[in-house]
C-alpha cells in the first residue's frame, strides 16, 4: 500500500469513527503522512482535572496518538503497531478552551520498531513533548484491535 493510500485510510478511519477513544476525547486529524502526523483537540470541561487544567492523561493520549499515527504512515505493509515506550515532559499547564495541536514525527523506522518524537502546542507555545518507541506487529486477519 502506498504512503498516500495509508494516509487516506487513516483520515477515513477518523471520519468513520474507527477510533472510539479518540472520538470520546474529541480528537480531529489535521495532517497525516510521510512519517508525520498532527491532530487537534479543543480542551473542554470534560478534559479537566481539579484546579481547572487538563488532566495529564489527555496530554499523554494526544502525544501517544500523534506518535503512533506518524509511525503508522511508514509501517511495513501488513503490520499494525503498539506503543512500547512513551516518555513525556509536561512543560506548561493546559487550560480550558485552548486548541491543542499535537504533532508526531518519525525519527527512525526499521523493520520491527520506530522511534518518534511528539510535541503539543497552543498558538505556537510549547506545552509538552514526548519521545516514544513503537513496535510493528504483523496484522492478524479477523482479530479486532482489542484482542490478543
Amino acid at each position: 500500500m502506498t504512503g498516500e493510500r495509508v494516509q487516506q485510510n487513516l483520515i477515513e478511519a477518523f471520519q468513520h469513527g474507527t477510533f472510539p477513544f479518540l472520538d470520546l476525547l474529541g480528537v480531529e486529524p489535521v495532517e497525516i503522512g510521510d512519517g508525520r502526523a498532527s491532530i487537534r483537540l479543543r480542551v473542554e470541561d470534560r478534559h479537566l482535572r481539579v484546579g481547572g487544567i487538563a488532566h495529564g492523561g489527555v496530554v499523554a493520549s494526544l502525544l501517544d496518538t500523534a506518535v503512533g499515527l506518524s509511525a503508522a504512515t511508514v509501517a511495513p505493509h501488513g503490520h499494525d503497531l503498539v506503543t512500547a515506550q512513551l516518555n513525556i515532559n509536561f512543560i506548561r499547564p493546559v487550560n480550558r478552551h485552548e486548541v491543542l495541536i499535537a504533532a508526531g514525527e518519525v525519527l527512525h523506522s526499521g523493520n520491527r520498531t520506530a522511534v518518534c518524537r511528539g510535541e503539543i502546542s497552543h498558538k505556537g507555545r510549547l506545552l509538552a513533548t514526548a519521545t516514544g518507541t513503537v513496535i510493528y506487529l504483523p496484522h492478524v486477519e479477523g482479530r479486532d484491535a482489542g484482542e490478543s
